[in-house]
């Protein structure tokens, strides 16, 4: 079947053989267009028209004495008429028929090529700072000022083009290549930047004021960044090296017995929102029963499926924990547990570079709390950068 008979709506006629030729010569004449052509096998024919169309050759038809039998009507304006009494049904193919022809002229699929470090939806953010993004106006568009609006914004991105291709538009970028900061010109120190005793040191630019073997405290000075010569007098330079000293760290960490916790007592479904491109709707709402405090846990579903991704449709759901606060109490193994756990983020926290060499735990125990004490003993760069200014004397 012919596609745009379908939708404009068809006839099937049928005439016998003996006014056949006068039946094609009347088309001929008024320049009819028909589809499925068929000879029968008593010489008649057989064709099918718009709605329109055949209502003019069944008029024309019948002035000339041309007897013409309607065999079929079809079509969507047909389906619609004999479903005239169910206005969901025809309220939503209407609705369906105007999204469909509104949609072109939206934005349905961001795709982005040619990124190396940023990542798609990285590059998605910058457009969507500046005003373009899946549900963006298509006749509206200016490439060109996109473009200079996202290179001006941005400090990743250092070529980008956006071509629309259809409802999809396609992002080609460059992005911008860090270069190594220069190096700062004000002159520094190297100053300790904690208590230690000093086991080597890599001197890279300063004089170096300490030696292997001495005990610094905080603040003390490592490496000068004043050079004092007799035949040229004073020079600066920013100090720049490795002191690694051996350092001590304590750590109290303190887990009470005793602690507040949440007993989850119903889980219950929320509001849920309906998203199309950049707008919500609200198509379920919970009961709204204040049940005490809750949890609220959102889900965002996007359709997806016959390879198609990125559809500017999704569904949020809201999920409501509900709970109550109750005393409760941990075991000392429980308590203990989570003391070294905590250790291990406090520990984490050092350089990377840091060396441990010994490491002391003592655990406390008392009638509300478990006490964890640690001394850690390690190997580590102290020396930090103390700019400072130069002050000419008149």
């Amino acid at each position: 079947m012919n596609p745009i008979l379908w939708l404009l709506g068809y006839r099937t006629l049928e005439t016998d053989a003996a006014h056949a030729a006068e039946l094609l010569n009347l088309c001929m004449e008024q320049s009819v267009s028909y589809s499925g052509f068929s000879s029968l096998p008593d010489g008649g024919i057989r064709f099918s028209c718009t709605l329109y169309t055949s209502r003019k050759l069944c008029r024309m038809g019948q002035q000339r004495g041309i007897p013409l039998t309607v065999l079929r009507c079809g079509g969507l304006p047909m389906q619609l008429w004999a479903r005239r009494r169910r206005a969901g049904l025809m309220l939503g193919s209407l609705c369906a028929l105007v999204l469909i022809l509104l949609s072109g002229r939206f934005v349905w699929d961001v795709r982005v090529t040619g990124n190396q470090v940023m990542t798609a939806a990285e590059v998605r953010q910058e457009l969507a700072a500046c005003g373009f993004g899946i549900g963006s106006y298509l006749p509206g568009f200016r490439a060109g000022e996109l473009e200079n609006r996202v290179l001006l914004q941005s400090e990743r991105l250092a070529w980008i083009s956006v071509n629309i291709d259809g409802t999809v538009a396609e992002v080609q970028v460059v992005e911008r290549i860090a270069r190594p900061e220069e190096e700062e010109k004000k002159p520094a120190n190297l100053v300790a930047a904690q208590d230690g005793q000093i086991e080597s040191i890599e001197l890279f630019r300063g004089d170096c004021v300490v030696k292997v073997g001495q005990a610094v405290r905080a603040g003390e000075l490592l490496v000068s960044g004043i050079y004092d010569s007799q035949t040229v007098g004073f020079r600066y330079t920013r100090a720049a090296g490795r002191i690694l000293a051996r350092t001590e760290h304590s750590y109290h960490i303190e887990i009470p017995l005793s602690y507040i916790e949440k007993r989850y007592t119903e889980t219950v479904q929320g509001d849920v929102w309906l998203n199309f491109f950049q707008n919500s709707l609200k198509i379920y709402k919970s009961t709204g029963n204040d049940r005490g405090p809750c949890d609220i846990i959102e889900t965002v579903n996007s359709f997806t499926g016959f390879g198609l991704h990125n559809l500017p449709f999704s569904i949020t759901s809201q999920t409501l924990r509900y709970y109550e606060e109750v005393p409760a109490q941990r075991t000392p193994e429980a308590a203990l547990e989570l003391a070294y756990e905590q250790l291990a983020r406090e520990l984490g926290a050092l350089s990377a570079d840091t060396q441990l060499l010994r490491k002391d735990i003592s655990t406390t125990l008392t009638e509300s709390a478990l006490i964890l004490d640690c001394t850690v003993l390690c190997i580590e760069n102290i020396a930090v950068q103390s700019e400072f200014e130069i002050v000419e004397r008149p």
